[in-house]
């Protein structure tokens, strides 16, 4: 990377929040792939507490999930991080914003025509959270050499006009110790050959499947290029698309990579100490 930008994230411990005092001394990273049906949410806490949203999923489920993975008393969220505003990504969000308070807000501000996305401006205004842009070298301390490093997109896209928007979903590594996590959104192949050409480090143990499976995304060239071990697949059960799709499965089979559906074993958790990491599934 020609450059990288650092964003602090500073986390308020409360002293009643003893389930985060506990969670700040064990040292792990926490990633859940949440059971939200047809669409992404994943929600991490790193070593140290701090907590990132990462998506909404289509509909409002993703509130009941976050009361699955978060205490009670729970309501704050440090980064909530959009990848694209197609209602599968973003639907839960508007929200999550409501019922939460978010500290931080990475999205690029693209401008749509659609009632989810002006809902979805409307409530990051009334949130007053800092706003920070995604493009390619920022990176986010979580604290505890927990990091988040935004890929792609290249440039700033505040302002531009589109209406298809998977080809510029926000594409980040999560990184903590050698445990690296690739959250890749939406993207197609298109934006998959610009990633390896770009010549961004993308080798990772884990890779999340870009838009849900489908055949157009998760190449060969991307797979060899990400090298991952495990995959996950964010999708919901007998969806109208077909995802996963079969040439997708075979491509990870292909590679030997192991791979896990939400539609199949419910919310998949990741626990990382740093150096080794643990799946655990809810079905």
């Amino acid at each position: 990377m020609g450059y990288k930008i650092i964003v602090l994230i500073c986390l308020l411990v409360l002293a009643v929040s003893t389930a985060n005092s506990a969670s700040q001394k064990d040292g792990l990273l926490k990633i859940y792939f949440l059971d939200v049906g047809q669409g992404d949410a994943i929600f991490i806490e790193a070593p140290n507490g701090n907590q990132v949203l990462i998506d909404g999923g289509p509909d409002n489920s993703v509130l009941s999930e976050l009361g699955r993975v978060m205490p009670f008393y729970d309501k704050n969220i440090d980064v909530v991080l959009m990848t694209h505003s197609d209602a599968d990504h973003a639907a839960g969000l508007v929200e999550v914003l409501d019922r939460y308070d978010v500290k931080n807000i990475i999205y690029s501000d693209i401008i749509r025509k659609s009632s989810l996305y002006k809902a979805w401006q409307e409530a990051v205004v009334k949130e007053e959270a800092s706003v920070i842009e995604p493009v390619a070298g920022r990176t986010i301390d979580l604290g505890n050499d927990a990091t988040i490093t935004i890929l792609h997109p290249a440039e700033s896209l505040s302002g531009k006009v589109m209406e298809k928007v998977n080809n510029n979903s926000v594409i980040a590594m999560l990184t903590y110790g050698e445990t690296e996590v690739l959250l890749t959104g939406d993207i197609e192949a298109k934006t998959e050959r610009q990633i390896i050409l770009s010549e961004a480090d993308i080798d990772a143990d884990i890779l999340k499947v870009a838009h849900h499976g489908s055949k157009t995304s998760t190449t060969e060239e991307f797979l060899s290029a990400i090298s991952p071990q495990v995959a996950v697949i964010q999708v919901g059960a007998k969806n109208r698309y077909g995802h996963p799709t079969r040439e997708v499965l075979k491509r990870l089979e292909n590679y030997d990579i192991k791979y896990y559906r939400n539609d199949l074993d419910g919310t998949v958790k990741l626990v990382s100490d740093g150096k080794n990491y643990q799946i655990i599934t809810t079905n």
